[in-house]
């Protein structure tokens, strides 16, 4: 009789739980079989076992909530909880956060590492609170590369190509005076646009691009990396202020899982990109002196980037190279 009172409690308390239970939606645009895909389920694993199941977050994966640039604002209006988001993706709500994604900007992936552990909330943190966020870690995203359907070495080679580009500043005006006709598409729509022949080329993160099929369309892949992005776990400061203390300290305690993408995705690169080699892909690494071609670019593409995100892109970039300073 004890042990059946003892049972019937405890499933009166786990019930009570699961009823209280607040539940938080995450979007993520990488799928579930990815190293994102498996970061992010083991965070809100982490927030469900720290917490006895008081707080949960539910991972939509694969977009499943809309195309990050659209779900980034839902998160800003606190339509959506949470969310797993590029820096492209980021600057669709703080245009400057984009400059950290400038072409060859940083001289190392530890120097990159160093500016966003101990300058990028100093840099953004207002930024951040005026869009009605708040970034609780960083995400390691990766270096952009070219996939194409033809052969691309130097900027010479794409005269006359319509090339994918991620939407923001940083990579379309690198692209368009390297001298390729830039389309700025979401990830989501490269594959598709290639499959037609509304481009024929794309830009795209190596990791993300070889999971999500772009080797497949365009399989000569140019590793120019004139990109390193780095991305953030948001939350929707509308979301956040009703969470109490308990809750707010649980998500923080998880959130440095985060951190753990940095060497899954810089690992992934070499496997995945052999394997799409395997499958019929070409590979193609670039001598010094075509990549000198790329980085020739830099001065006038930066010029650019600087004019189109406005006034106060300037101070922001010179707070960054300040911060690169400080790291090297």
């Amino acid at each position: 009789m004890k042990f059946a009172t003892l049972a019937t409690a405890v499933m009166i308390a786990a019930s009570t739980v699961a009823a209280n239970a607040k539940e938080l939606r995450l979007s993520a645009a990488p799928p579930p079989n990815s190293p994102w895909g498996a970061v992010t389920q083991k965070f809100a694993d982490k927030v469900a076992e720290l917490s006895g199941g008081e707080l949960t977050v539910k991972a939509y994966m694969g977009s499943k909530l809309g195309g990050e640039q659209d779900v980034v604002k839902q998160i800003a209006r606190g339509r959506i909880d949470m969310g797993v988001v590029s820096g492209t993706a980021m600057s669709q709500l703080i245009p400057e956060y984009s400059l950290l994604a400038s072409p060859y900007a940083f001289d190392s992936a530890e120097q990159f590492d160093c500016v966003a552990d101990n300058h990028l909330l100093t840099t953004f943190n207002d930024e951040f609170d005026e869009a009605g966020i708040k970034t609780i870690s960083w995400m390691e995203v990766g270096y952009q590369v070219i996939f194409g359907q033809s052969e691309i070495r130097t900027p010479a080679d794409l005269a006359g190509v319509k090339i994918r580009t991620a939407p923001s500043a940083t990579d379309t005006r690198f692209i368009q005076i390297a001298g390729g006709t830039a389309v700025p598409l979401a990830p989501k729509d490269a594959v598709p646009a290639m499959k037609v022949g509304q481009v024929t080329a794309a830009t795209q993160l190596s990791v993300f691009g070889v999971l999500t099929g772009y080797a497949a369309v365009a399989p000569q892949v140019t590793l120019t990396r004139h990109q390193h992005q780095v991305g953030g776990i948001v939350v929707s400061t509308k979301t956040w202020d009703k969470l109490s203390e308990q809750e707010q300290a649980w998500i923080n305690e998880a959130a440095p899982i985060f951190l753990e993408l940095r060497g899954m995705i810089r690992g992934a690169e070499a496997p995945l990109l052999e394997k799409a080699a395997g499958n019929g892909a070409t590979i193609i690494e670039l001598t010094e002196e075509e990549l000198q071609q790329w980085k020739d670019v830099v001065p006038s593409a930066q010029e650019a980037i600087l004019e189109e995100l406005g006034p106060k892109a300037a101070a922001k970039w010179e707070e960054i190279q300040a911060a690169k300073a400080a790291c090297s």
